[in-house]
């Protein structure tokens, strides 16, 4: 979050919430903290964050109840139960924000609330009267830092000053060109390295703003810029900073990706009048749900990947052993061999007698050995469904990014339970399971039936047997690991267009979704068993019927359907 975004939310908090009353605090991820003020008229919650990627503080609507057991959110809600926020402070271009409370307005300040907004040096301090540091996001030691160590108990320090210049509306533009051009760098970082508050953001607002975003004019070395063009991003350089020192703020979104808290209503097109909480809520919510979201892709890929590679290893173990049990018959020989001849000795005997030992254990281990083989081979063949159940829901764009992480984190925890992995979390959350757990989708064929289509093991399990009725129909594709989709057929007789678009859907959602047709099994909801020691989602059935399924087909439908449906 850019300095100007920080001071306006800041702006129309002073305006907001002072004074109002402390109420509740809590922790929903290690480097984020939201708390409640209740002022006259409303309750306003605020979220912190001091993650190195994302330090922000906004604004947001009531959160879920989740963290309210961490120790940070312990210790806020009993050391300021009570207490009212009574200051906001922040200085100029400073990055660092102090809120200040009391017993009531008017009184000495007791407590304070520090943030530091600084990149991966960002921080929380929750400190007494007397700056002596109460609890503290992240503990500093001596070694990892030589100007400040950061630990509950010791006073709290200001971060290093900075010691860039400082905009000022009264720079002309001969002294402002010769402060940015005693380094022959980009224009971008010649701004970023002479003055203060100016991140690539603003660099990147200031070009819009300039109407020199087709030429990159922020990537070209200061000496190849023309007078004429480097005058135009001086004078946007002053309406900024005149906006900046005069609260003069709105929130727009530019580029379909950026957003300013400067550009005025007529300076930006807008497809919509956007309330600047409601618009940075959003905006981060939404960039940091992509972020969370590639996260957990990566890291399911890998478990999957580190798990298969186990099961691999293990089933060649087996194999190579199969193998071996197989020479059972040749021991037996070797030993008939040894009691057939006419001159036998003690030593023979008992060399004949292992040899029978050794081919009766290999004859007997067969079994075993095949048994753990088809352990192996269904563990593998899991693994493969797990596979296809990330695959699709990583190529299908259209659900909510708030969907995708719940259905991701619920595929993760399938994994780590069916076989017995532990991840490490840095915290545990409290939040009630069942508010997690994510919904099959449901959309409708041309004619008004409801399908549905697991997105995860659980939710084949409950479309499969306990959402299903006597009539329904199931279509997997064949031979192929994917979704369970379920045609609601109980409640009218399905025509074949119903029937068709099933098929397309269980191809789509299937392994095999890139073929240009995909065998798919249909069957009757009351031939389909389930399998008693298999995990969620594993399925037998009876009297089965072959559809072709055309994935394509199935891709133009739910793309032209999915928005009714989630």
């Amino acid at each position: 979050m850019d300095i100007t975004s920080i001071k306006s939310v800041l702006h129309d908090l002073s305006e907001e919430v002072l004074p109002s009353r402390f109420e509740t605090a809590q922790q929903p991820e290690p480097n984020i903290i939201q708390f409640c003020l209740r002022g006259i008229n409303n309750q306003t919650w605020i979220e912190v964050s001091w993650d190195s990627d994302s330090p922000r503080i906004l604004t947001i609507n009531r959160p879920e109840k989740i963290g309210t057991e961490s120790t940070l959110s312990k210790q806020l809600r009993y050391g300021l139960k009570y207490m009212a926020l009574v200051t906001i402070e922040q200085d100029k271009f400073e990055r660092v924000i102090k809120f200040g409370f009391a017993k009531k307005p008017g009184d000495e300040i007791k407590k304070y609330l520090v943030f530091e907004l600084m990149g991966k040096h960002s921080n929380i301090f929750y400190l007494d009267n007397n700056q002596k540091i109460i609890a503290v996001g992240k503990q500093i030691k001596s070694n990892q830092s030589s100007f400040r160590v950061v630990s509950t108990g010791s006073i709290y320090s200001e971060p290093p000053s900075n010691m860039k210049k400082e905009p000022s509306p009264n720079e002309s533009y001969e002294e402002w060109k010769e402060s940015i051009s005693s380094v022959p760098e980009s224009l971008k970082y010649c701004l970023i390295n002479t003055y203060q508050g100016v991140s690539p953001i603003l660099t990147k607002q200031l070009e819009t703003f300039s109407n020199l975003e087709s030429v990159e004019i922020m990537n070209k070395n200061i000496d190849f810029i023309s007078e004429t063009n480097l005058k135009k991003i001086y004078q946007s350089w002053k309406i900024w900073i005149e906006r900046f020192n005069k609260n003069n703020f709105n929130f727009s979104i530019f580029g379909n990706f950026f957003y300013s808290v400067w550009f005025l209503k007529n300076e930006i097109i807008n497809k919509d009048n956007i309330d600047q909480i409601d618009g940075l809520e959003n905006y981060y919510n939404f960039h940091l749900k992509q972020k969370k979201i590639e996260a957990l892709i990566k890291k399911i890929d890998g478990i999957i990947f580190k798990q298969t590679n186990l099961e691999k290893k293990n089933f060649k173990l087996q194999s190579d052993l199969l193998i071996n049990s197989e020479n059972y018959q040749l021991y037996k020989e070797k030993a008939d061999k040894i009691f057939m001849t006419h001159e036998i000795q003690k030593q023979d005997i008992i060399k004949g007698q292992k040899l029978y030992k050794k081919s009766k254990k290999l004859k007997r281990a067969q079994n075993l050995i095949k048994e753990r083989m088809n352990i192996y081979k269904n563990k593998l063949d899991r693994l493969e469904e797990f596979s296809a159940l990330l695959d699709n829901l990583n190529s299908l764009k259209n659900e909510n990014p708030t969907t995708r992480v719940n259905l991701l984190e619920e595929i993760k925890a399938e994994i780590c339970r069916e076989f017995n992995l532990r991840i490490k979390n840095i915290r545990e959350q409290t939040k009630d399971a069942s508010g997690l757990e994510s919904s099959p989708i449901e959309i409708n064929t041309p004619k008004g039936l409801t399908v549905q289509i697991g997105r995860n093991m659980r939710q084949n399990d409950l479309i499969s047997f306990k959402f299903s009725k006597k009539g329904d129909l199931w279509f997997h594709a064949q031979e192929s690991p994917g979704s369970h989709v379920v045609l609601k057929s109980s409640s009218q007789i399905p025509s074949d267009e119903d029937i068709q678009i099933s098929a397309d859907l269980a191809a789509l959602f299937s392994k095999a979704k890139m073929n240009i047709k995909v065998p798919i099994s249909l069957v009757n909801i009351k031939d389909l068993q389930k399998i008693t020691k298999g995990g969620p989602g594993c399925v037998s059935f009876n009297n089965v019927e072959i559809l072709w399924g055309n994935p394509t087909r199935g891709k133009d439908y739910i793309k032209k359907n999915l928005k009714k449906a989630i």
